[in-house]
């Protein structure tokens, strides 16, 4: 039906009424049962998931920090960060004072474009694509991927430069992790 007689004749209830009529009749209103256990038990599992995220994520955001090869490491998780208080009040801290804000930042690497490059090509451990919350661990170039399209006056008031990678840190041991990471500085 169109939609003028589905308003007609449902009023407020109209678009509900269509998608039961049209969606559920044509795709089904329930997960398969195999769909329904995964999304279970990842909700189940999510809290212990990331955990192992943050801890993780500040461990390899410290040591970043301390590496000469690095420019700056964009964690507010650090307390170098001039949104450490904020973060450290909204998430909470970990025994170390470092603040438990997720698992995914930016890091900048010396050399720009070329540097950047160097380092993506020396990992083998991090995938190459974007992603918040996977089992593994990711880099992406933001101003040759998500931001390549803006203007350079438009990423750089982003903060955008073309050394600075973005790191999802997934449930990988995180002393592989800087292995890995180690690997790539040396290249840069």
């Amino acid at each position: 039906p169109g939609v003028a007689p589905m308003l007609e004749r449902f009023g407020r209830g109209a678009y509900a009424r269509a998608v039961r009529e049209s969606v559920v009749n044509d795709i089904g209103p329930t997960l398969s049962p195999l769909h329904g256990f995964l999304l279970h038990q990842g909700m189940e599992t999510l809290s212990l998931r990331m955990e192992r995220h943050v801890d993780s994520s500040i461990r390899i955001a410290a040591w970043l920090e301390q590496q000469p090869e690095v420019e700056s490491v964009d964690y507010a998780g650090l307390p170098s960060n001039p949104l450490h208080g904020l973060a450290v009040r909204d998430y909470g801290a970990d025994a170390n004072g470092y603040g438990r804000t997720g698992s995914v930042f930016g890091v900048t690497v010396r050399g720009g474009l070329d540097g950047a490059r160097a380092f993506v090509n020396g990992l083998r451990v991090f995938s190459r694509m974007t992603g918040i919350g996977d089992t593994r661990s990711m880099v992406i170039h933001p101003g040759t991927s998500t931001h390549g399209t803006f203007p350079p006056e438009i990423n750089e008031r982003l903060g955008v430069t073309p050394g600075l990678l973005r790191l999802s840190i997934g449930l990988e041991s995180a002393d592989d992790l800087i292995r890995d990471l180690r690997a790539a500085l040396d290249r840069v």
